[in-house]
């Protein structure tokens, strides 16, 4: 848990701990670390920087409103199942996402693939 709060420091800053999204993106970041436990696999601190600044520019955009251009559809055969999952359960709590969601979706699963895809998973 330590590591998590020196990764969420280091991207967001110290002086950023007093924005509002900063609880959301924390809440994230331990779920992410719980999820992954579970699962047995283990996310290097360079991934773990990845994800953290993939997470805090999520939080922003949901803020703000502002939303991602979709991604081809095909891209998403490319993603273990399991990791597309995982990545639409971390952002909205759900298994399925909605179209508008998907490409959230997709580039947090792309870190999760990566992930597993070096341990063999």
């Amino acid at each position: 848990m330590h590591m998590i709060e020196e990764i969420v420091r280091e991207v967001a800053g110290p002086a950023d701990e007093n924005m509002s999204e900063y609880s959301e993106f924390k809440r994230l970041m331990r779920m992410i670390e719980s999820e992954m436990r579970e699962k047995k696999i283990d996310i290097p601190r360079d991934r773990w920087l990845a994800i953290c600044a993939h997470l805090l520019a999520f939080v922003r955009r949901m803020a703000s409103g502002e939303k991602l251009p979709q991604v081809e559809a095909e891209l998403f055969e490319e993603i273990h199942p399991e990791m597309l999952s995982l990545s639409s359960r971390v952002l909205f709590g759900e298994e399925t996402c909605s179209q508008e969601d998907g490409t959230e979706v997709f580039l947090l699963a792309v870190h999760f693939e990566a992930i597993r895809a070096n341990q063999g998973k």
